[in-house]
């Protein structure tokens, strides 16, 4: 952001702060977004409820969550690809995580 000179007038320095203010504004909704799906995220996974978690720890949980999930339903297709039980459990809790939530 360039430096603000003697030579400025007041319209300039009040555009300038209206920038600057709009800005602030958008990046607060934006983070304001990404803690409320962190947050989804964490109510989604298992763990004790008295544990404050931090969004790093929700999406490290997160990861390893879904990677198990991920684990156990290739091994029920590859044991079993008729288990219709089993056979849609990661493609529903994904959908549900990135398309629903």
């Amino acid at each position: 952001m360039p430096e603000m000179t003697e030579h400025e007038t007041p319209t300039k320095k009040q555009h300038r702060k209206k920038n600057r203010e709009t800005h602030n504004a958008v990046e607060r909704h934006r983070k304001k977004k990404i803690n409320a799906g962190i947050n989804r995220i964490g109510e989604l996974i298992p763990c004790s409820p008295a544990l404050k978690q931090s969004k790093n720890m929700i999406l490290d949980q997160a990861f390893k969550y879904i990677t198990e999930l991920k684990r156990q339903n290739d091994e029920l297709l590859l044991n079993g690809g008729n288990n219709e039980q089993g056979k849609g459990k990661l493609i529903d809790i994904c959908y549900y995580l990135f398309v629903i939530g």
